[in-house]
């Protein structure tokens, strides 16, 4: 029976020096292991965004949909999700306000193009493209 020592020896017969070479690279890489692993860890749980709020809660539905079709990277689903939870919370300050309703159906219609025009600087023009006609649907004014 071939032990771990056997089967050591003669590997180190057969490749010589270089048998130890990728030894010490091997314990090298195991002992940043934990180190890589630990960054990975806790890249993916900031990347991670849990929502708190209502607005929060439907912009990361909304992100959801439109990663559907758009195939966004995840810079630019953050970047998206950052800006429609902004412009749900305004779209909520201004239908709770007490300005008149042609006032408040202006001011959504106002942000409505603001929030598109940003998602410009974001998305390709491909998905840009695609973004404005789902919104249509997705976010009706």
């Amino acid at each position: 029976m071939l032990t771990s020592y056997r089967i050591q020896l003669i590997i180190m017969l057969i490749l010589g020096d270089k048998f130890s070479i990728m030894k010490n690279v091997i314990k090298n890489i195991f002992k940043g292991l934990p180190i890589i692993l630990f960054l990975i860890f806790n890249h993916s749980i900031s990347a991670q965004v849990i929502p708190e709020t209502d607005e929060e809660m439907q912009a990361a539905n909304l992100v959801k949909a439109y990663q559907a079709e758009l195939g966004m990277t995840v810079e630019q689903a953050s970047a998206v999700y950052k800006k429609i939870a902004e412009i749900l919370v305004r779209e909520n300050e201004i239908k709770t306000s007490t300005a008149s309703p042609d006032e408040k159906k202006s001011s959504l219609i106002d942000l409505s193009k603001e929030e598109t025009e940003y998602m410009g600087t974001i998305l390709d023009p491909k998905q840009w493209k695609e973004y404005k006609k789902m919104k249509k649907t997705l976010q009706p004014i």
